[in-house]
């Protein structure tokens, strides 16, 4: 996931998974393609209320449409930033809630077995 924050150029900030979009014959760009965009809406508060100084919220980017994914012109955006890590984990959270973080397991292993069986 290429989680970046797009600034527009009437001052919106996008938070989605982006990627751009070129001309298949002269690779010029000519747009975004955003998976579960969201538009970020903050303000900054004292230390202790929030972590780091800023209450974030994540706004469904059109609430008029059901669409989750689309593109976005290359010349409508100005800026395509790193989101910070508390910024993309958040949003990561919201955008896969359903998603269960898989646990890494090691099935195979250069070292020889002391089971015969196993080493065929």
């Amino acid at each position: 996931m290429a989680v970046k924050v797009l600034v527009t150029a009437i001052g919106q900030h996008i938070i989605a998974d982006a990627k751009q979009v070129e001309n298949k014959e002269s690779g010029e760009l000519i747009g975004y393609w955003l998976d579960n965009p969201r538009l970020v809406s903050y303000q900054q508060t004292p230390d202790s209320e929030e972590e780091k100084g800023i209450a974030i919220q994540y706004l469904p980017y059109c609430l008029l449409s059901d669409e989750q994914s689309f593109t976005v012109r290359a010349d409508h955006i100005v800026a395509i930033l790193e989101a910070r890590d508390d910024v993309r984990s958040r949003y990561v959270e919201i955008v896969t809630p359903d998603e269960e973080p898989q646990e890494l397991t090691v099935e195979e292993s250069d070292e020889p077995s002391d089971n015969p069986s196993e080493d065929g």
